[in-house]
């Protein structure tokens, strides 16, 4: 007699592994799509069975899946990855496999990790099947799902055997998963048939992590529930808490210092009351940020009003310091616009300016204030000036570019300052250069035509004493007279001339010029070096590129002394033999400052120091 073959179930989907082999899915009766593959049911009697596997055309696979949903439908089959409720197969398909020939597995076929073809779970998919209707067999409660970080969290998993089908008899374990981390519990019987497993975490240090519950039963590991749970802190109290209104829509935004990070889900929201009204919430911050802007609908303008920050979560609740402000007292105004910039009167130092108020801010009483500084200048000069729309400053330097800029605000409020307006340059007019020159020369002997070589050096006018940009500069052999200039032996842009003079010479005038006029001339006093050296003369390191030279004051005070240096080695673009003055002539020590990134450090190989008397200079 032929062994008999089993036959597909009733309405069996095309490519399930009874069949063809391939992966096929089902739905719940709630509609809900599960990735498990579809059960293979005893065939119930009163459902006709195919002969063979359906076709793999179109109209065969849809009558196959229809029938399918209908068979798992009359038996009250479902899919579903919900703990709470699970529609689940037939009790006679969860209490092993059958004796009979053509008997299908109560594992579900395909799935995941299955151990034993007498188990009623689906491990890679994560959920099993109870009866259609009835609760869970197994459930997970935790103290509490939000705990301060760092404190102790208890739990219990109870299995409900009578709502378990195939687990009314045996032996069951519990076992207990943080995460991937297995954690140990203790396992007792509960009443009614119950099984329950107790945990006790002394410490969770975690933000965030799930408690699973498994089971163990006939060899088959299984997740049955899961708790989430979540540590951190109470929320921060905010600090910093300021607000601007801004005159373009009024609305007030403002912005705060968070704190620390609470690790948890954590409500922030910007409050506000008006006088004799309950506080609302202003507005919230979206994302990350500190900062949200309430809507002017909300706000009570010319009028105190209550503004603060509220922040909770699931432990706790923190408010920032309470502001009783009126909006209108933090407005930012627009800044002003400069109009005009012009020298009044000619030759003086002193300028005009104009500016206008921004157009919304022209009802107000405010309070503006004027900046300037030349590119020279690391610091800006302020000034406040008033609302009138012009103001007269005095004690601007001539021939000289500045950069101004204003600001407003209200005030009575004493409020925020406006943003600073666009910038406006203007250029002082020029004017002929003052104050005297600091010069030094040098020269060799008279030849045989009695003329005296002379190398004169000086140091170019200080920007307050140049009163523009300086065009040039002259020697002459006498001062100027009214009526007319004296002969010039030297007109340069350099700061210094090589010229012959009468052995006899004893002067010399030295004097700057712009587009505006000439200085007044410098006498320079040929004198003979004369009298005793000068003693102690020794430098001490100043530092990188500097060096202090030190001398011993001479019995007679001088009234200026000359300090010579040579740089070793010699710069290109440097002086071969370079010198300063010091006015001060009870000085005993001087400063010598190299020129950053110059060869060899700029530091000089032999200082000489000349001290000047009526009558000569001491040699040191």
């Amino acid at each position: 007699m032929p062994k008999p073959q089993s036959r597909p179930w009733p309405g069996a989907v095309p490519g399930h592994p009874s069949c063809c082999g391939s992966p096929c899915s089902c739905s719940s009766a709630q509609g809900v799509s599960g990735a498990c593959p579809i059960p293979q049911p005893r065939v119930p009697r009163r459902l006709p069975a195919p002969s063979a596997c359906p076709s793999r055309g179109r109209g065969t696979r849809r009558a196959g899946v229809t029938a399918a949903r209908q068979a798992l439908a009359g038996w009250g089959l479902a899919c579903a990855s919900s703990l709470a409720q699970r529609p689940a197969l037939p009790p006679q398909q969860l209490g092993g496999p059958s004796k009979g020939r053509g008997a299908r597995p109560s594992v579900l076929p395909g799935c995941r990790g299955a151990e034993t073809a007498s188990s009623w779970l689906c491990p890679g998919c994560d959920v099993f099947f109870l009866p259609a209707g009835t609760l869970g067999c197994a459930s997970v409660v935790v103290g509490s799902p939000v705990v301060p970080l760092g404190s102790a969290v208890a739990a219990s998993c109870t299995i409900q055997r009578k709502f378990c089908h195939g687990l009314e008899q045996g032996k069951v374990q519990i076992t207990w998963m943080l995460d991937n981390e297995p954690v140990a519990g203790s396992q007792h019987r509960g009443p009614g048939g119950t099984e329950v497993s107790n945990l006790t975490l002394p410490q969770f240090n975690r933000t965030q992590a799930k408690l699973w519950c498994w089971v163990e039963w006939n060899g088959t590991r299984q997740r049955v529930g899961m708790a989430e749970i979540r540590a951190g802190y109470p929320p921060a109290k905010p600090s910093n808490l300021s607000c601007v209104l801004n005159l373009s829509d009024y609305g007030l935004t403002c912005q705060w210092d968070p704190g620390a990070d609470s690790h948890l889900p954590t409500n922030v929201a910007l409050k506000c009351a008006r006088s004799r009204a309950q506080a609302v919430t202003g507005c919230t911050p979206q994302g990350v940020h500190s900062r949200c802007t309430v809507p002017r609908r909300l706000l009570q303008l010319y009028r105190q009003m209550e503004i603060w920050v509220s922040t909770t979560n699931a432990l706790g609740t923190a408010e920032s310091e309470h502001l009783c402000m009126d909006p209108m007292d933090v407005a930012k105004l627009d800044p002003p616009a400069l109009r005009s910039i012009q020298s009044i009167p000619f030759q003086t130092d002193c300028i005009a300016l104009a500016w206008e108020v921004a157009p919304s801010n022209a009802h107000m009483e405010l309070q503006c204030e004027l900046r300037y500084r030349a590119p020279e200048d690391s610091a800006w000069v302020t000034d406040i000036v008033g609302q009138a729309g012009s103001t007269q400053r005095c004690g601007f330097l001539f021939g000289t570019r500045y950069h101004f800029q204003m600001r407003c605000r209200r005030s009575l409020a004493r409020g925020y300052w406006s943003e600073w307006s666009p910038g406006r340059n203007y250029t002082t007019h020029e004017k002929a250069p003052t104050g005297k020159l600091d010069a030094w020369w040098s020269a060799r002997p008279a030849g045989a035509g009695r003329l005296r070589e002379v190398q004169l050096r000086w140091k170019a006018p200080r920007r307050q004493e140049a009163n523009g940009r300086v065009l040039g500069y002259r020697v002459t052999l006498s001062p100027r007279r009214r009526g007319r200039d004296p002969p010039t032996i030297c007109n340069t842009t350099h700061t210094q001339c090589n010229f012959s003079a009468p052995a006899g010479t004893r002067r010399v005038y030295l004097s700057a010029y712009n587009a505006a006029g000439e200085s007044a001339a410098t006498e320079v006093v040929l004198l003979e070096r004369k009298g005793q050296p000068l003693a102690g003369l020794r430098a001490v390191p100043g530092g990188e590129r500097s060096l202090w030279v030190r001398w011993e004051a001479p019995p007679v005070p001088p009234v200026t002394y000359v300090l010579e240096w040579q740089r070793v080695p010699s710069e290109p673009e440097g002086c071969s033999v370079c010198w300063q003055m010091e006015h001060d002539g009870a000085a005993t020590a001087a400063l010598i400052r190299g020129k950053p990134g110059a060869a060899g450090g700029s530091l000089p190989s032999w200082p000489a120091l000349w001290g000047g008397v009526p009558g000569g200079w001491h040699p040191s």
